[in-house]
């Protein structure tokens, strides 16, 4: 695909479409190319990274806490426990 650089105020959507489908994108300014958009490369999570990643979120498993959403429910209901605490 190609697209003008005054083109990319308004069709800013159509780039990242192509984007979207794996397609690169020249933006061009008064006929010259300037450049070159490549979709980005997928990450691959290797071996070590992902036991990495599953060591880290579990350190706290042997806090004692059951559910995770009623944990964090608890943490978030602030100071005040009723409206007489106005």
């Amino acid at each position: 695909m190609q697209i003008t650089a005054s083109q990319l105020q308004t069709k800013h959507k159509a780039l990242i479409d192509a984007l979207k489908r794996g397609e690169s994108v020249e933006i061009t300014y008064h006929g010259q190319m300037l450049g070159i958009v490549h979709p980005a490369a997928p990450t691959v999570n290797s071996k070590e990274q992902e036991a990495a990643m599953n060591e880290f979120f579990g350190m706290h498993r042997d806090s004692g806490i059951a559910n995770v959403e009623s944990e964090l429910r608890e943490i978030r209901k602030g100071r005040r426990r009723s409206l007489s605490d106005l």
